[in-house]
C-alpha cells in the first residue's frame, strides 16, 4: 500500500502544475476580465494604466509570468491582492479555518444523518418511517442550496422576529456558543443534500447485504439485531458509503462558497467569489490550485481507505 501511495503522490505535482497553467491561460485569455481596466477609473490615463501593469507584472510575456509566480510560490511567496496590495498568504491565513470549520461540521452532519436515517430506512423497508425518509431525501436533492439558505434567513424573522446571526468571524476557542450559533443552522442546511444522497446509498446497499446468506446465517444464531446490522451488515457497506462521502467533500467544497456569500462569512469562498468579481489573479490562481489539492488528496485517502475497511483488497 505504501508503494502504491508514493506512486499516487508523484502525480500530484503534475497534477497542480498541469491545473494553475490551465487557470494562468484562461485568466489571461483576451475576452477575460483586465484587472488594470477594473483599477482604474475615469480619470486614469493611458500611461498611468501601462504603469499599473507594469506594477502587476502584466505587461511581461505570458511564460515569463508564470515562472516568476510559481518560483515565488515554491518559496512560500504567493504575492499581493491587485485591491489594497494585502499579502495573499495572510489574508488565507485568516480565512482558512471559517472555512475548514464549515467543510467538517457539513461532512459530519451529511455522514451522521445519511447513515443513520439509511439505517432505520433499511430496518423499516415499506414502513411509513421508510416512506417518509424517501420522500425526504427526494426533496433534500431537489431543493437548490440558495434556496434553503435564504429560507434560514427569511422564516425565523418572520415567524418568530428571530434575525439568525450572520456575517463576520467568530472563533470557537473564544466564544463558542456564538461561534455555533453563526456556523450550525447553515452547515445543517448545506448537509441536507449529501445525507440525502447517502442515506439513498445506504439504504440500497444495507438492503441488497440483508439478502445475503451470511446475513441470514448471522440471524439464525440467535445474535441480537443490533450486532447483525452494525457488525455484519454495515461493515460490509462501508466501501460504497466512504466512496461517496468523499466526493461529498468535493462538493460541500463548492456549496461552502454559496453559503459564504449568503451569510457573509469571511471564508475562502467570499475571498474567491469577490477576486473572481475583481480578476484578482494571485489569489484566484493559489485558490483553484488549493481545491485541487483537496480534490486529489481526498481521492488518495479514499482510495488507501478501501484497503483498512477491506481486508481482501491489494494495491499492485
Amino acid at each position: 500500500m505504501l508503494h502504491y501511495a508514493l506512486r499516487r503522490l508523484a502525480y500530484l505535482p503534475v497534477i497542480l502544475i498541469s491545473v494553475s497553467v490551465i487557470t494562468f491561460i484562461a485568466l489571461r485569455l483576451p475576452w477575460s476580465q483586465d484587472p488594470v481596466t477594473l483599477l482604474s477609473n475615469q480619470q486614469t490615463t493611458v500611461a498611468q494604466q501601462q504603469a499599473i501593469r507594469h506594477e502587476l507584472g502584466l505587461d511581461k510575456p505570458i511564460a515569463r509570468q508564470f515562472l516568476d509566480w510559481l518560483s515565488a510560490v515554491v518559496r512560500g511567496d504567493l504575492g499581493k491582492t491587485y485591491h489594497g496590495r494585502q499579502p495573499v498568504a495572510q489574508q488565507i491565513k485568516v480565512r482558512l479555518p471559517v472555512t475548514v470549520e464549515i467543510l467538517i461540521l457539513s461532512v459530519v452532519f451529511s455522514t451522521c444523518f445519511g447513515v443513520l436515517f439509511g439505517i432505520i430506512t433499511a430496518v423499516s423497508q415499506n414502513s411509513w418511517i421508510d416512506y417518509a425518509f424517501r420522500v425526504f431525501a427526494v426533496f433534500g436533492q431537489s431543493i437548490p442550496l440558495f434556496f434553503l439558505l435564504i429560507l434560514l434567513i427569511v422564516l425565523p424573522s418572520v415567524w418568530w422576529n428571530y434575525s439568525p446571526p450572520v456575517g463576520g468571524q467568530v472563533s470557537f476557542f473564544s466564544h463558542p456558543w456564538e461561534n455555533l450559533r453563526l456556523y450550525v443552522p447553515p452547515t445543517l442546511l448545506l448537509a441536507v443534500a449529501g445525507a440525502a444522497f447517502l442515506m439513498r446509498v445506504t439504504r440500497s446497499t444495507l438492503l441488497d447485504i440483508f439478502r445475503q446468506d451470511y446475513m441470514r446465517t448471522a440471524r439464525a444464531k440467535g445474535l441480537p439485531g443490533r450486532v447483525v446490522i452494525l457488525r455484519h451488515g454495515l461493515r460490509n457497506a462501508i466501501i460504497p458509503i466512504v466512496t461517496i462521502t468523499g466526493g461529498l467533500v468535493t462538493e460541500l467544497l463548492f456549496g461552502a462558497l454559496i453559503l459564504e456569500q449568503i451569510f457573509s462569512l469571511n471564508g475562502l469562498g467570499q475571498f474567491l467569489y469577490n477576486s473572481l468579481l475583481t480578476a484578482d489573479f494571485p489569489v484566484i490562481q493559489f485558490l483553484v490550485i488549493y481545491a485541487a489539492f483537496i480534490i486529489v488528496t481526498m481521492n488518495l485517502f479514499i482510495d488507501l481507505s478501501y484497503a483498512v475497511f477491506d481486508p481482501t483488497v491489494r494495491y499492485q
